[in-house]
């Protein structure tokens, strides 16, 4: 069963540059290790359980699934993973509507103090990289992957709402209604002048949107061929703010 969202991922060139970036913009990072495939990642705990993962490679690794995303494609805001306590069932119910998931696989990384933190995910690729998502249950306690620090000092207490751009926010709408066994809600966004389907998640928001006006911001994401999560807000209990892509290694963030 889907649980929530796990966490986000953001790619960054220079991982240390990133952690310096989000924590002039008030979030609390730590170093979280490295993985034994070339790429290693810094950690952004939250009180409802969520984290956002900042990742960068320490070598050149072309064969990871993230590799030509971060180089190619710019980076910043590529992926989202869902958490669930029954991963073979989940993984099922995704390819049961067609999509390129992939085989289940043992994850791991070594923090800095030596524990060997372990999972198993998936990755999903071609047309629904990042416009659907991966999925992960752990193996060792979950507690151990997550960040013990989930204080922020600008307030963010978890993920509220995680919005993808699409040209047909039905069609992906209609593929995850059918693995979370939910039928989506559909509504407008005036700001971004576009249309979409929203989904409720344990205690985040997942939504899918197309643009419905000719200047929807949308279109020019979407003409970049820019990673399909779009934008990203937390929920705080500090004074709300809107940091845009030029600040945040690529990202927009809202804290509302």
């Amino acid at each position: 069963m889907i649980l929530g969202i796990d966490h986000i991922v953001i790619a960054a060139r220079e991982l240390n540059a990133a952690m310096e970036t989000y924590r002039g913009l008030g979030f609390s990072v730590v170093y979280g290790g490295a993985h034994p495939y070339g790429s290693h990642n810094a950690l952004i705990g939250f009180e409802d359980g969520s984290y956002i993962e900042l990742l960068g490679f320490y070598e050149e690794s072309p064969a990871h699934p993230w590799w030509e995303l971060l180089h190619e494609r710019g980076g910043g805001l590529i992926d989202f993973c869902l958490a669930t306590d029954d991963i073979r069932a989940d993984l099922a119910a995704i390819r049961a509507q067609g999509v390129e998931a992939g085989d289940l696989t043992e994850g791991g990384r070594r923090r800095p103090d030596g524990y060997e933190v372990k999972w198993i995910n998936n990755k999903v690729g071609g047309e629904f990289q990042g416009i659907m998502p991966f999925i992960i249950e752990d193996v060792s306690p979950r507690a151990q992957r997550l960040p013990r620090e989930t204080t922020q000092a600008n307030g963010a207490t978890g993920i509220h709402c995680l919005s993808l751009a699409t040209e047909d926010a039905g069609r992906y709408g209609a593929i995850m209604g059918a693995v979370l066994g939910q039928e989506g809600q559909a509504f407008r966004d005036d700001e971004l002048g576009a249309s979409g389907i929203r989904f409720e998640l344990g205690s985040h928001f997942l939504e899918y949107l197309s643009p419905s006006e000719l200047e929807s911001p949308l279109r020019a994401h979407l003409a970049r061929d820019l990673p399909a999560p779009y934008r990203v807000s937390f929920k705080t209990r500090g004074p709300s703010a809107s940091f845009g892509p030029e600040q945040t290694e690529g990202v927009r963030i809202e804290l509302k």
